[in-house]
C-alpha cells in the first residue's frame, strides 16, 4: 500500500476556475476544480503546462457573485489517456487573500458535509440504540 503524503484533506467541491499564464508559455483556459485543499487544487486542460508556470486564477464559487482571485504555481502536470481534457495539473496557491481562502474552503467543506450526510441511511430506518 502506498503511503499518503498529503498534509491537508482534499475536497471534491467543483468550482469554475479560469486560468491564465504569460510565461514561460502563453496559455488561458477554464476548468473545474478538483482535489481542493488549503494549499492548492487540481485543474484539467487540453495542453500540458510546464512545472513552475505561474497562473493567475479566477475561482467562481457557486451561488457567490464575487469571484476569488489568486496566483498559483504548477507543481506537476500529467497526461490522461482517453479523456476529453487530456492533461491534469496540480497547482499550489501562492497569493490569496485570507478571507477569500476562507470563502473557498468554507464552500468546499460545506459541500463535503452535504454529500456525507446524503451518504448515510435514512435515520428513521436505523435501529434504535439503547
Amino acid at each position: 500500500m502506498e503511503k499518503e503524503n498529503r498534509k491537508f484533506k482534499r475536497f471534491d467541491a467543483y468550482m469554475s476556475v479560469r486560468y491564465k499564464a504569460n510565461e514561460p508559455q502563453r496559455v488561458t483556459g477554464i476548468s473545474l476544480s478538483k482535489d481542493l485543499s488549503r494549499e492548492g487544487l487540481k485543474i484539467t486542460s487540453n495542453e500540458a503546462l510546464k512545472t513552475g508556470t505561474v497562473l493567475n486564477l479566477e475561482i467562481d464559487i457557486p451561488d457567490d457573485p464575487k469571484p476569488v482571485y489568486s496566483t498559483a504555481e504548477v507543481m506537476w502536470s500529467k497526461k490522461i489517456d482517453g479523456e476529453q481534457r487530456n492533461f491534469e495539473h496540480g497547482v499550489r496557491f501562492l497569493m490569496m487573500d485570507p478571507v477569500d481562502k476562507f470563502r473557498v474552503l468554507d464552500y468546499a467543506y460545506n459541500n463535503w458535509l452535504e454529500t456525507k450526510v446524503n451518504d448515510f441511511a435514512d435515520p428513521e430506518q436505523l435501529p434504535e440504540i439503547r
